[in-house]
């Protein structure tokens, strides 16, 4: 934002060299020196003169400056001093006034060499709706002045100006204190705009337009920033669920490694009745027998809900594959990620259609599936399978430790008591294996929804993410009524990329407190790391935060 660093001390001497380098040097020490190494300047420099008259004058035009261009500034403004008119060294002076506006970073060479140039600048204009518009607080700079009388309105009186360029009509209602103008344009066009300085010590080169819903900053006839008011809807308060609801399927896939890629090679599903079962090598055969099986059970003009416990990175690669044949397939994406995958199937009648939904429980519940059972205190829980083993035919022995994952000796021991004397069949166990991941996943999906919904009548399955759930809950109950706006396009798009958190990381170089020298035993003492969540949310929310 625009801002102002004053210097009163002059005692009424008029303006020097001397004096304007002293106060450069001033500026530059009290401003420029804490931010010298990552910003620059955008900065305008004006006097006041001690006649009243006289008012403010600018010496020189808005320019860029890095913390090492205070030389080639002071040279800038003594050069546009000599060839000002002789009022400026004559008259005292009461105030030398630097207006800047902080920026990120270096400016480039380019705006640098503005610093060498002395020449007075052309009327600015900006555009607006296909017209160009003077950047002006002066009615003499709009055009030929036609007419001027003064008014009143409401007890406050005003210096009216009639200014004529070219086919436009300019109507210029300025205050005495020349603190504002309500500019109009006469004739067919229908616009009108206020222009407002900045403040008493601002010349009528720093000012704002409100002009239709935009405010904009002008500096020196550049537009240094520009606020819009943006048509937004409030978000909706939603409706509480009146029913709980708890038809769906669960699914999972199973795969061997064979020349280095996963084959699935066995697909259930189960909807808390029933289970479905498909098997084989063939890839084609085993989807499409799944996906039939599946469609059968779904009404025309009805939709079935399928969850699979990591849809993102495992089962929905698989199932976009041999969806596609089906029908319509509409993945959803977000930040490259599938969140979940519809499948539109179309009969004769609208009220034929069919329609699946796949979605990823682990987007709901992100924990493993046997951390899930424990949490959920689920009775059978999730049980154990070797998946080093590749061989879908085989049918002996338990197969050896080796080929487990994740089990103990004793719980591999327990499997061995378990099935002594007995045949351990492939094809039997991870069918078995697979109905109990999807049942598991079932119970578990039931009791989080039944869990939800007696604390706040929502149900799970309208929520993609877990994210979304805690938002729908929002929404539901503690949302305020029109409190909250959407902004969306490239408003949206230009907040999202300006907002960032920050990070602040304190090292210890080394855990060392012995010394260095060779031949000595070295003695460590033990490094703590501390992680504050949310810490810049917390220090605003509670103390005075400046400007």
């Amino acid at each position: 934002m625009i801002k102002l660093n004053s210097f009163s001390s002059i005692n009424n001497l008029p303006l020097t060299n001397e004096i304007l380098v002293y106060f450069i040097n001033k500026f530059w020490d009290d401003i420029f020196n804490e931010i010298k190494d990552t910003k620059h300047l955008l900065i305008l420099c004006k006097i006041k003169f001690t006649n009243e008259e006289l008012g403010y004058r600018t010496l020189g035009h808005l320019r860029q400056v890095n913390y090492n261009d205070k030389e080639l500034f002071i040279d800038y403004l003594s050069q546009r001093l000599s060839i000002l008119s002789d009022s400026y060294m004559t008259h005292p002076i009461s105030n030398i006034i630097f207006s800047y506006i902080i920026k990120q970073g270096q400016c480039i060479d380019k705006n640098r060499a503005l610093l060498q140039n002395l020449d007075d600048k052309l009327a600015s204009t900006h555009s607006f709706n296909n017209m160009n518009l003077p950047v002006s607080m002066s009615p003499t700079d709009y055009g030929e002045i036609q007419a001027s009388e003064f008014f009143k309105i409401n007890g406050i009186t005003y210096h009216r100006y009639i200014v004529y360029n070219g086919s436009k009509i300019f109507r210029i209602d300025r205050s005495l204190d020349r603190s504002h103008n309500k500019v109009t344009i006469l004739g067919n066009i229908d616009l009108s705009w206020i222009d407002t300085k900045l403040n008493e010590h601002s010349v009528e080169d720093i000012f704002t337009r409100e002009i239709k819903k935009s405010t904009i900053y002008f500096m020196d006839g550049q537009v240094v920033l520009r606020k819009q008011i943006l048509p937004a809807k409030a978000f909706r308060r939603l409706q509480a669920d009146n029913t709980l609801v708890n038809e769906f399927y669960t699914m999972d896939i199973e795969t061997i490694k064979h020349d280095r890629k996963l084959n699935p090679y066995l697909i259930c599903a189960y909807n808390g009745l029933d289970y479905i079962t498909s098997y084989g090598k063939d890839q084609k055969v085993l989807f499409n027998t799944f996906f039939d099986q599946l469609l059968s059970k779904v009404k025309k003009g009805h939709s079935a809900i399928v969850y699979a416990h990591n849809l993102s990175g495992f089962d929905g690669i698989f199932l976009m594959r041999h969806l596609l044949e089906y029908g319509k397939v509409e993945p959803l994406l977000f930040n490259g990620r599938l969140m979940s995958i519809k499948l539109k199937i179309n009969g004769d009648n609208k009220s034929d259609t069919k329609t699946l939904v796949f979605k990823d429980s682990y987007l709901l519940l992100p924990l493993s599936l046997r951390k899930l059972c424990k949490a959920f205190n689920l009775e059978v829980a999730k049980g154990y399978f070797p998946f080093l083993l590749n061989d879908v035919f085989y049918s002996g022995v338990i197969p050896k430790f080796a080929h487990w994952i994740g089990i103990s000796k004793n719980e591999y021991e327990s499997l061995v008591t378990e099935y002594k004397g007995k045949m351990w069949s492939f094809h039997n166990e991870s069918v078995k294996y697979c109905k109990l991941d999807c049942k598991c996943l079932h119970e578990i999906l039931v009791k989080f929804n039944i869990l939800i919904f007696n604390n706040f009548n929502v149900n799970v399955h309208k929520s993609l993410t877990l994210p979304a759930l805690a938002m729908r809950i929002y929404k539901s109950y503690y949302m305020p009524k029109d409190t909250i706006y959407q902004i969306l396009g490239k408003p949206e798009f230009n907040i999202r990329k300006s907002y960032s958190g920050g990070a602040v990381d304190v090292y210890i170089p080394h855990n060392r407190i012995s010394g260095f020298i060779s031949g000595i035993k070295s003695i460590f003492i033990k490094l703590y790391c501390y992680d504050v969540n949310s810490l810049y949310p917390f220090v605003m929310a509670f103390n005075d935060m400046h400007n």
